[in-house]
C-alpha cells in the first residue's frame, strides 16, 4: 500500500514539474518597451517578422513577433507610427522576442507566447510541427 501512495506522489510531482516547465527563452530577462513603431519588417526571407520601436529616452529595440501565418490569423496588422507597448524577453542588447504586443490606439492586443514562453503559433503542448517539403511530404 505505501508503494501505490509512493508513485502516486511520484506521478504528482511529475505531473506539476511537467506544467511549470519554461520554455528557454523564458530564461531570458523580461522586459515592457512602450514607444512608437519606426519601422515594420514584413518582408519575405527576413525571418520572423519584427517591429523596431523607439522609446521616449530614444533608445530603438528590434522586437521580434512570430509567425507571419499566425498574425495574419490574429488579424494583426502594425503600422509605422503607431504607439505600442511590449512585453517579451531580451535575447540581445536593442533585440526582444515578444510575448505580447499592445496597439492602444489600435485596441488591440496580440498574444505571441503563453506564460511559460513557448509559442503560441505551434500549438497547444504538442511538438512543433513538421514542415512541408516541395512535393507535400513533411521533411
Amino acid at each position: 500500500m505505501r508503494s501505490l501512495a509512493l508513485i502516486s506522489v511520484l506521478l504528482a510531482a511529475g505531473f506539476l514539474t511537467a506544467q511549470e516547465q519554461k520554455a528557454p527563452i523564458a530564461s531570458n530577462p523580461a522586459l515592457e518597451i512602450s514607444g512608437e513603431i519606426t519601422r515594420v519588417g514584413l518582408s519575405p526571407g527576413e525571418g520572423m517578422p519584427s517591429i523596431d520601436v523607439k522609446t521616449p529616452e530614444g533608445k530603438t529595440w528590434k522586437i521580434r513577433l512570430g509567425a507571419m501565418r499566425y498574425l495574419v490569423e490574429q488579424d494583426f496588422n502594425p503600422r509605422a507610427g503607431q504607439q505600442a507597448v511590449i512585453k517579451g524577453y531580451k535575447v540581445a542588447d536593442g533585440e526582444v522576442v515578444a510575448a505580447t504586443v499592445t496597439l492602444p490606439e489600435a485596441k488591440k492586443t496580440i498574444r505571441l507566447r503563453d506564460q511559460n514562453g513557448y509559442p503560441l503559433w505551434r500549438g497547444r503542448m504538442g511538438p512543433p510541427r513538421g514542415r512541408m517539403g516541395p512535393r507535400g511530404r513533411k521533411g
